[in-house]
């Protein structure tokens, strides 16, 4: 029963094991007033429920990642999405927002951990073009996942409420453990059964924080997805208080902005197995996010910023982070192959900070008047992001490939001598 790894289907179930979180979050935006009328508490205090998850989901990896790297990838994997599943049941009959509160953060940890052992589980298995084309692939269904979410959240409720999307979830949940428990092999790499300890999982967080690709990589993802996630926090204040459109108008632009994501991924996924280096991919993907928010910024600190301006910018800059985002993931996970679990946790947590971080900044802010708060993070953040990968990556890269080259022609240097 065990799937290939070359196959679609295994490509498919990793894919589908990322959009836990996406689905989580944004299944109950709809139903945010619901959830808050049912547990007697404010919208805004129920809003709370998805900022515990975030919050779950950066720190469970954390926890769990480096547990990976010593039991395997498959067992953790399977008791993240169990863990997951259980804690979505026990949100479908929370009576308290404290009770729904724990339930999501516990939630938000285990998607997190399924989404950091999907991105390692690629780096054990593949290296190179065909690494970045599976990343590529996963990003494509994180990018179909937002687009369908909302919609599928406003059937479920319809049908039974907003406790039914908790058991939605739940039930999505145990049929993805069914399918991992059915489909997966593990995948890391065979290590001596050393016991684990905190000094030694510090000292695996201490290798990844100083070594410069890594975490130049990780640095590179937290500032894409603070750009990414500025625009997404401040989306609705721009489009609906400043341009007027409708919620409903509102729902298909956003929409239709995801699908740069997916058409970037999957342009990056063809591009690098047709032989495309990966720095060129990167270089011309950064420099995509990068004009956009700049020209994004120009227009609206001009006063020129409309519908049909916002909209296609933001969607040539969501290409650009389709193609960036795959590259540089791999591109953090490569120099770690033995603590890939330690990595990814290291990757995951630096995004979730750099998108709430962004997130924040944009919305506080927001004057009510122009789109330069949203506009402007985004710049810095893309900007930040071109810095990190010139000024840090690059230098490293070059270096360490110098390096290899050394070591490889020093034995054929001395047989001649």
């Amino acid at each position: 029963m065990r799937l290939r790894p070359t196959s679609p289907a295994f490509t498919v179930l990793l894919a589908t094991l990322v959009t836990l979180a996406s689905f989580a979050t944004d299944m109950g935006l709809p139903v945010l007033d619901a959830t808050a009328a049912s547990l007697g508490v404010t919208p805004a205090t129920a809003a709370l429920t998805l900022s515990v998850f975030m919050i779950g989901f950066a720190t469970g990896p954390l926890v769990f990642g480096p547990l990976s790297d010593r039991f395997g990838r498959r067992p953790v994997l399977l008791a993240a999405v169990a863990t997951f599943a259980a804690f979505g049941a026990l949100g479908a009959f929370a009576q308290s927002l404290g009770a729904l509160l724990l339930w999501r953060f516990v939630m938000g940890a285990g998607a997190g951990t399924a989404q950091v052992l999907v991105l390692a589980t690629v780096r054990d298995l593949f290296s190179g073009a065909e690494a970045r084309a599976r990343q590529s692939y996963v990003n494509l269904a994180a990018g179909v996942a937002p687009i369908i979410a909302p919609t599928l959240g406003v059937w479920v409720a319809a049908a039974g409420g907003w406790r039914a999307i908790y058991g939605a979830l739940a039930a999505g949940g145990l049929v993805l453990l069914a399918a991992a428990a059915l489909g997966l092999r593990e995948t890391a790499p065979r290590r001596k059964q050393a016991v684990l300890t905190v000094r030694g999982t510090l000292a695996s967080y201490g290798r990844v924080m100083r070594h410069p690709v890594t975490m130049g990589y990780a640095l590179i993802m937290a500032l894409c997805f603070g750009c990414l996630f500025a625009y997404v926090s401040g989306s609705s204040l721009v489009l609906i208080g400043l341009m007027g459109v409708s919620q409903r108008t509102y729902g298909a632009l956003f929409a239709a902005t995801a699908v740069g994501l997916m058409l970037g991924a999957f342009s990056n996924a063809r591009l690098g197995r047709r032989g495309v280096p990966a720095a060129r991919l990167v270089t011309a993907g950064l420099a995509t996010i990068a004009i956009a928010a700049v020209v994004l910024l120009a227009l609206a600190s001009a006063g020129a910023l409309s519908v049909w301006a916002l909209v296609p910018l933001i969607v040539v800059s969501h290409v650009g982070q389709g193609v960036v985002r795959p590259n540089a993931a791999q591109g953090a996970l490569e120099p770690m192959p033995d603590i890939a679990g330690v990595a990814g946790a290291v990757l995951t947590g630096l995004q979730m900070l750099g998108g709430a971080l962004a997130s924040g900044v944009a919305a506080s802010l927001f004057d009510g008047r122009t789109a330069t708060a949203m506009t402007g993070t985004m710049s810095v953040c893309a900007l930040g992001a071109v810095a990190v990968y010139a000024l840090v990556v690059r230098p490293a890269e070059r270096r360490l490939a110098a390096e290899v080259e050394t070591r490889t022609l020093r034995p054929e240097l001395a047989a001649a001598a």
